[in-house]
């Protein structure tokens, strides 16, 4: 019996408002036959599949393998996928496989282990051709000494599945966590990446497919993917223009598993991408300095700097929606929008035609390698500026051919062929601050004012602000926390913590109804030990905005980095017994979770109790040797206690490291010094403005230490830029007196 249409919208519009149900690829399959076939090929299908004949690419025929002194063995046994390894105990064990993990050029395996939790092994399967250097098991992490007490092994929590990968390899995915237990329940819809994984909950929809009223402005959905730019030429332009509408709902739902992110929440298919993550900035732990990739980020991070973002291009301009490969080959695809007169020709790329040099990808996408043999594509199209790169240690695409050729050569050959570089002020600005350049903070912030540059770029100049407290700091935040981009007035809410509680209440008391959820977040950070300050009237609606931060934070509580952030939130509200519980639970998840060991120990000293201050910091030296901050938290440790010799060397060590800062570098000056090593000092300061110019503190106390030596001469340069930056500072004005107007 058909439905009349009145009571057909009544009833769709009632399962609207109740939520749309996920149905299943099934359900699909038989209206939309091409892009279900098309989808059965892509990544998004072999996601994660049941390992199964089909599914499971690895060999299995009997192998044993040794990797860090751990030998593991693969078999099949009546059809079921096995490996035998060390378990969580460091014991000999056997496990089934349950499911496939990826396929090209790697596949990983998950096994299941007790209370749910699904971890994936971190020997893995290179899928690649044999002539490539494939069809062959490996190690994840080949540079590690892997034992069961590191945290990359398999069975702990960095290799789980549950709360690391689940989410973008599986359709509805519903972690169902117990905190009581540490326990997962997890679900989903479909085991991969299906039709619904992309385009939501699909009932509404098939309910109006199945009685010919496909009505309303998404057909039944809670949104839509349709591509909705064109670009077509445009008279004598080399570029083609983008003439219709812009894609961004579809960027938004293809960046929540192709970006770098924090999450604020479940992931609802309509949402706005800010209103679920936080976009990673392009900071030195994830990017070089000049935004190329470093880290794995997963694309958005990088398309979003880019003038193809800018200019309204959208995934699907490129890929194929539902294959999510390329819609053409190398140059072919790069010509339907810069015309091939201009930019196939000699004259731009000046390398034969032929060659990988006349390839567009070559020079604005470079590859850099992950997982070992996974080659990915850096989407921010960046031009190659070799000499901008050799600068700031930054990779450029020219030594990916001419891997012959010197850093001096591969300038040379550069501006013989293209001429001087053009400028890129954003890597500039970016390497200053990273270097917490304070005599560069004008041109930092002049970056970060300026709405001609990405949003991200500008973001992340901004968020680290903070680290200048200066007037010119407080009214570039106090603009750009008016910005229209989310980005950027996240980023200026972060940088206000250069105020104190107080000053954070007034200023952003008018913004924590922000209409985008992860502003609203980062202002309930800066408020967290503001309550106090607040005024009566104001305490309910301060303390709404907490309560959805904290629940926020909650959602990631099977973490030990969302437990850190937990206790760090917590500690701020002032209630330390929950911090602790925070920090304890972040090590019954990962017990050789750095963080969370110097934070505690942090708390243990401020108690009093160094005993266990020392135990704290001593597991985490033997687990990160290469943490500054546990060197430096121990050798200060050490200073308290009387232990100098094993201070200075902690101290020492902590400066070498990849984590070390101008502070680190301060300290162990100032202990040197203590100890009559005032020579060693200054070259340890000296180093230490090579690395972070213009700090304060430590140019101070250089000066002063060459000034006592009486090597005048050594410290006016460094007397130049102090009086530079602290003009009125009674010291400095002494100094100068003494040195510079005599």
């Amino acid at each position: 019996m058909r439905v009349p249409g009145c009571l057909l919208v009544m009833c769709l519009l009632i399962g609207s408002a109740q939520g749309a149900e996920f149905v299943g690829n099934s359900t699909c399959q038989d209206c939309h036959q091409e892009e279900f076939q098309q989808w059965t090929v892509s990544d998004h299908q072999k996601s994660m599949l049941p390992a199964t004949v089909e599914s499971v690419l690895g060999n299995f025929s009997d192998i044993r393998v040794s990797f860090h002194g751990i030998e593991s063995r693969f078999y099949i046994d009546e059809g079921i996928y096995l490996v035998d390894t060390l378990n969580e105990d460091g014991e000999l064990e056997r496990f089934q496989i349950k499911y496939t993990f990826g396929h090209d050029p790697l596949q990983q395996y998950l096994v299941e282990l007790e209370n749910g939790h699904v971890q994936a092994l971190n020997i893995a399967w290179d899928s690649r051709p044999t002539d490539q250097g494939g069809q062959r098991w490996f190690h994840l992490q080949p540079d590690e000494n892997i034992n069961s007490e590191h945290p990359f092994y398999w069975a702990n929590h960095f290799s789980n599945w549950n709360s690391r990968c689940a989410e973008c390899h599986s359709t509805d995915l519903q972690r169902n966590y117990s905190p009581d237990d540490g326990s997962y329940a997890t679900t989903w819809s479909e085991i991969n990446v299906s039709c619904e994984g992309c385009h939501g909950p699909a009932s509404d929809h098939v309910a109006m497919a199945q009685t010919g009223n496909l009505i309303g402005e998404f057909l039944g959905f809670e949104k839509s993917l349709a591509k909705e730019s064109l670009f077509q030429f445009s008279g004598d332009e080399p570029i083609a223009r983008n003439i219709a509408g812009d894609s961004s709902m579809q960027l938004d739902t293809c960046a929540v598993c192709h970006s770098r992110r924090g999450v604020s929440g479940g992931y609802e298919a309509n949402r706005f991408y800010h209103e679920q993550y936080q976009l990673s900035f392009l900071n030195r732990e994830l990017y070089f300095a000049d935004g190329q990739i470093n880290d794995e980020v997963f694309v958005f991070g990088s398309f979003v700097q880019s003038k193809m973002y800018q200019a309204g291009v959208s995934c699907t301009d490129c890929h194929n929606a539902h294959t999510a490969e390329l819609k053409a080959p190398a140059n072919t695809l790069c010509l339907s929008c810069h015309q091939a007169e201009t930019y196939r020709s000699l004259d731009h790329h000046q390398h034969p035609l032929a060659s990988a040099g006349a390839q567009c990808t070559s020079c604005h996408m470079p590859e850099r390698t992950y997982m070992q043999v996974d080659a990915r594509a850096d989407h921010s199209f960046s031009i190659p500026r070799p000499a901008l790169a050799n600068r700031i240690g930054a990779p450029n695409a020219c030594n990916n051919c001419h891997d012959d050729w010197s850093a001096t050569e591969v300038i040379a050959n550069y501006v013989q062929l293209f001429g001087e570089e053009t400028e890129s002020v954003f890597a500039e600005a970016n390497q200053e601050v990273q270097r917490l350049n304070t005599l560069a903070l004008p041109n930092i912030l002049a970056v970060a004012n300026d709405t001609s540059f990405p949003a991200i770029q500008r973001a992340t100049l901004l968020s680290q602000a903070a680290n200048f407290p200066a007037r010119i700091t407080l009214e570039s935040i106090q603009r750009n926390l008016l910005d229209s981009d989310p980005l950027v007035r996240r980023a200026a809410v972060e940088a206000s913590a250069i105020l104190p509680p107080q000053g954070r209440l007034q200023l952003l008391q008018n913004y924590m109804n922000d209409e985008v959820k992860t502003v609203r977040l980062a202002v309930a950070n800066q408020l967290a030990d503001a309550f106090a300050f607040a005024p009566e009237p104001m305490h309910a609606e301060i303390l709404a905005l907490f309560d959805e931060h904290e629940e926020s934070l909650l959602y990631i509580q099977d973490t030990p980095g969302g437990q850190l952030n937990l206790a760090t939130y917590y500690i701020r509200r002032g209630n330390p017994v929950a911090t602790i519980r925070a920090y304890e639970r972040a090590l019954e998840i990962e017990p050789n979770f750095v963080p969370a060991l110097l934070n505690l120990a942090d708390l243990r000293r401020e108690d009093g109790n160094e005993a266990e201050a020392e135990s704290l910091l001593q597991r985490a030296i033997t687990i990160a040797p290469d943490s500054g901050a546990a060197q430096h938290a121990l050798g200060l440790l050490n200073v308290r206690t009387g232990s100098l010799s094993q201070a200075l060397e902690q101290l020492r060590l902590a400066t070498q490291t990849a984590d070390a800062s101008p502070r680190y570098s301060y300290v162990y000056a100032v202990a040197l010094e203590s100890e009559g090593e005032i020579d060693v000092a200054i070259d340890v300061l000296k180093q230490s403005e090579e690395n972070w110019p213009n700090q304060p503190e430590s140019l101070l106390l250089l000066i002063s230490f060459l000034d006592r030596e009486e090597r005048g001469i050594e410290l006016l340069p460094y007397l130049s830029n102090l009086s530079r930056i602290m003009p009125s500072d009674p010291t400095v004005q002494a100094l100068v007196n003494k040195y510079v107007q005599r």
